[in-house]
């Protein structure tokens, strides 16, 4: 199988990924507006997002975040959302590709939803000591 190595690559990934989110019983709800809308709109800021992260272009310039905090007032995102995402994103990785930068597709994916938990779950309070200087998040 052949690594990732450009943006069409990245856009089959997607298209295969939000394929299998669309269906999923767990992300399906999260996805539904985007379902009906279409992802031809969604798909080149998605592809300048991950495009700008594994084959660092620097395209990307929205916030990722903002979206998912709306997303989260309306669906109350859980940790088995965030856990089922990244492993409907492997495995979509793993069926196309295969190499150093697909691993690191989903090496950056766990990174991700571990920062999006982190950053929605948490109180501010804790965030912001964990960045204060001396402190682990540092």
């Amino acid at each position: 199988m052949p690594d990732i190595s450009t943006r069409a690559d990245l856009e089959l990934l997607l298209r295969h990924f939000y394929g299998r989110a669309f269906a999923d019983p767990v992300l399906e709800p999260a996805f539904e507006t985007l379902a009906v809308i279409g992802i031809d709109d969604h798909l080149p800021v998605m592809c300048d997002f991950w495009e700008t992260i594994l084959l660092r272009t620097g395209v990307y310039r929205g916030s990722a975040f903002a979206v998912h905090r709306a997303l989260h007032g309306r669906h109350g995102f859980t940790d088995r959302h965030f856990d089922r995402w990244v492993e409907l994103w492997a495995s979509s990785v793993d069926e196309l590709f295969a190499g150093d930068v697909a691993g690191r597709a989903k090496g950056e994916a766990a990174k991700i939803a571990d920062a999006m938990r982190r950053r929605l779950f948490e109180p501010p309070a804790v965030r912001r000591r964990e960045c204060l200087p001396g402190s682990a998040g540092w």
